[in-house]
Order: C-alpha cells, then structure tokens, then sequence
C-alpha cells in the first residue's frame, strides 16, 4: 500500500468512527490544498518507530475539517476533528500564502529547521499557520526568533 493510501485509508476509518460509519468522507488533503502527496509529506507531520502522526483537512458529510491523526506501532490509533471554522482564518481551506514555509518548519522541527521570511507580513502568516495546524509551542518559538531578528536588525541601525 502506498503512503498516499495509508493517509486516506486512516482518516477515512477514524472519521467514520468518529462520526458515523457511513459518513461521507472526502477531500483528504494537506494544509497546501493538495491531496496527500510527496509534496506534502502524505499529510505526515511526525513518524518514528513508534508513532505517526497525520494533519491535514478534509471533509465529512459535506462540513470541513481540520484532522489530526495518529496511529502507534500496535495499531492503536486516536484522532481529533475540529471544525475548520474554529481554526483556520480561511475556512475554505485555501492554502496560506507561506505554507511551502510552514510545512518545512514543522517537518524540520526536530533538527531545529528556522526559515526566515522576507517581511513582516510573512512572518505573521507563518506563525498563524503553526498556530492553525496545532503547532502552538513551534510557532511561540518561531516568534521569539524573529523578535530577536528584528531587535537585532534594530540595534545595528
């Protein structure tokens, strides 16, 4: 089974557990608005031997939302559906202007991965979508860095 199947193949089963086992799931796709793919990572946000963890959108019984989906080592999964409305500033799914930036960042966390946007604006969509996608504490840190960038920037003018 491919990874693009695995994605679709767990969150259409948690979604009907969630919700009912016949609902309607469609539309499975990352934060870029694309079904999941190479290009955005199968919608995996964190995988170890241990744990894999899914996030993305997708629509069930016509209504969207955001999912987060983690499956273990023993097959024991978990899931959250929250309504698109409640996180996204864009309910219609459309992808953020930065979110090429976002998706690098939360698959680079780990290693610390800190990418730096052109202007202010960019920063501030960068750390609404951290915060979008469940990645509070990425996205407080993320604002420190640029703080201390702009400070930086400050005192040598």
């Amino acid at each position: 089974m491919n990874q693009r199947a695995i994605c679709e193949l767990l969150v259409t089963r948690l979604g009907q557990e969630s919700f009912e086992a016949d609902a309607t799931i469609s539309r499975i796709r990352g934060f870029d608005g694309e079904s999941p793919s190479q290009n955005n990572n199968f919608c995996c946000v964190d995988a170890s031997d241990k744990l894999s963890e899914f996030r993305g959108l997708v629509e069930i019984n016509g209504n969207q939302y955001l999912f987060i989906a983690q499956i273990n080592s023993k097959n024991q999964h978990r899931s959250r559906f929250i309504p698109a409305e409640e996180v996204l500033a864009d309910p219609s799914g459309k992808p953020r202007k930065m979110q090429s930036i976002i998706q690098k960042m939360i698959l680079g966390r780990n290693r610390g991965v800190v990418l730096i946007p052109e202007c202010e604006d960019e920063a501030i969509d960068v750390i609404a979508g951290l915060i979008e996608q469940g990645f509070h504490d990425l996205a407080s840190d993320y604002r420190d860095v640029i703080i201390s960038q702009l400070e930086k920037a400050t005192a040598k003018a």
